[in-house]
């Protein structure tokens, strides 16, 4: 855990950097001394596809500083499938990747049951958006090879209605790499834009 999460940070540093620069593919693949088909990887967010100490190679190519943090458990009034939902959209709206697919993957380790998930009835129409949207793709994921798992979203999620304003769980020059199919149908019917294999791990 602590390993993917280290390799995630270091890729999303990478990738951020090689966005803020305007590099090409080429370009970026010749800087870093690695071929056009792994900065593919990189940009679509592949980080288990990369070693530590690769990617801490790529920043400090980049010039990037590499440092470590090191955060305390969550709290235990927390760890209840309504609080880690709380802090999942705290994460996706701050940005914080890592922070939120730890806690996808706590919702699995748990096996919490997400047809049991209570309605938060939440005020805030984004964040009953995003509930509703994450627990529907966490059914879609356990479900799916490799976990097959059958699973399914509670039915207060099927009466949560799209978000006037459209959000975007990625940043916005992420988008242009996702069109068509490589879109989510779950968040997109909440006026919410989010690529096809957002939230998937293995």
């Amino acid at each position: 855990m602590e390993n993917l999460k280290i390799r995630a940070t270091l890729a999303r540093a990478v990738r951020d950097t090689l966005v803020q620069n305007h590099l090409t593919q080429t370009e970026a693949a010749e800087r870093l001394g690695i071929s056009q088909p792994r900065i593919s990887a990189l940009l679509n967010g592949k980080a288990r596809e990369f070693r530590v100490d690769a990617l801490v190679n790529m920043a400090l190519k980049l010039g990037l500083n590499v440092s470590l943090e090191v955060d305390s458990l969550p709290k235990p009034d927390v760890m209840t499938p309504e609080g880690v939902l709380d802090r999942m959209c705290e994460s996706v709206i701050q940005r914080d990747t890592v922070a939120f697919m730890d806690d996808v993957q706590l919702f699995w380790r748990k096996e919490w049951d997400l047809a049991q998930v209570p309605d938060p009835h939440e005020k805030d129409a984004l964040k009953y958006a995003l509930k509703a949207c994450f627990l529907e793709r966490m059914a879609e994921v356990w479900s799916e090879p490799p976990k097959s798992h059958p699973a399914v979203a509670p039915d207060w999620c099927q009466r949560v209605p799209a978000v006037q304003k459209e959000f975007s769980v990625i940043p916005e020059e992420y988008r242009e790499f996702y069109e068509g199919d490589l879109v989510s149908p779950i968040f997109c019917k909440r006026n919410i834009f989010a690529p096809r294999d957002f939230m998937f791990f293995v």
